[in-house]
């Protein structure tokens, strides 16, 4: 009976992920080692498509699962499915720079985009006739931040993981105008610098501000430090008097700039305006906070005010390396 349980227990497990609804074997449980039947394929690849896969689960009970695919085995690079608690998923296909986000139910395209020197571009993707088509909706934003929290705590000197958004998602456009537009992961740091003119100069000066304040040992907990290395590096943009770079914006309920940390503000950390349109948002941490929808509405309703004629938004997320 011992070896019978340990048996089921191998054979089945919660954290392994399903195939989507539409495939040949949509909804059936895939092998935790990646392993797939021999007739029927899945969005989720087979032993021989994937090179590697971490999962990791957050406090929420959020799992984000990441794919590694092996070169020249299917159309795109990695493959991360997100799945909330509450049974809604994502999967977020990855080839170079494009990127397409589908259904975690369903299978179905819901947008697909490019990041590029701007920021990420909607590009065109086929539907089957007479498909009703789905909205990227909040569902796939909230399930885009999870991703970007957990894709940034694996930032290496050579990469950082971004999420790009439209305007659209947190204010849309009464007139219509515009595709919405998601999209999150690993660029080189070379293509986010073209992108955000300033993310070099954001990263030295957070590294080099918060050794300095470490080294002083002037803060009684994680917080306070955390609070000063905010304030110092908000003193030393400011000195700077650059009308597109900005720190610690306070605004209230109608958007007007009123005094920082004054209760009931809309607060962010550090932004910069960038051309054609795209507002790079930093958002640095001292902790381990990770940005979920709330926390990321705010900003971005900030940043569309501070900056009128924002049509898109890049969030970098800036760890200090002490």
């Amino acid at each position: 009976m011992l070896r019978l349980e340990r048996a089921l227990r191998h054979k089945f497990s919660p954290d392994q992920p399903r195939a989507p609804a539409g495939q040949p074997n949509g909804g059936r449980w895939i092998p935790a080692d990646g392993a797939g039947s021999d007739d029927a394929d899945t969005s989720h690849g087979t032993e021989g498509d994937v090179a590697s896969r971490s999962q990791t689960l957050l406090d929420d009970g959020t799992r984000v699962l990441t794919l590694r695919i092996r070169s020249g085995q299917r159309e795109y690079d990695r493959q991360d499915i997100v799945t909330a608690p509450d049974g809604q998923s994502r999967i977020f296909e990855t080839s170079g720079l494009t990127q397409t986000i589908r259904d975690g139910a369903t299978g179905a395209v819901l947008g697909r985009s490019t990041f590029t020197a701007d920021g990420a571009e909607p590009e065109a993707f086929a539907q089957p006739a007479f498909a009703p088509a789905v909205p990227l909706g909040v569902a796939t934003v909230e399930l885009a931040l999870w991703l970007f929290s957990v894709l940034s705590s694996r930032n290496s000197l050579y990469s950082r993981t971004v999420l790009g958004l439209s305007a659209h998602e947190f204010k849309p456009d009464p007139e219509g105008g515009g595709k919405p537009v998601v999209w999150v992961g690993p660029i080189t740091r070379d293509k986010l610098d073209k992108a955000c003119r300033r993310n070099a100069q954001v990263e030295e000066m957070t590294n080099r501000v918060a050794r300095r304040v470490h080294a002083t040992g002037l803060y009684t907990s994680p917080q306070a430090f955390g609070n000063k290395v905010h304030y110092e590096i908000a003193k030393e943009v400011k000195s700077l008097k650059d009308p597109d770079f900005k720190a610690e914006i306070s605004l209230d309920r109608s958007s007007i700039e009123i005094l920082y940390g004054t209760e009931g503000s809309v607060r962010l950390d550090l932004l910069e305006r960038g051309s054609r349109g795209t507002t790079c948002i930093y958002d640095y941490k001292t902790g381990n906070a990770q940005l979920d929808f709330k926390r990321a509405v705010k900003p971005a309703l900030v940043a569309k005010a501070y900056f009128p004629g924002t049509l898109r938004f890049i969030v970098i997320q800036v760890k200090p390396r002490l």
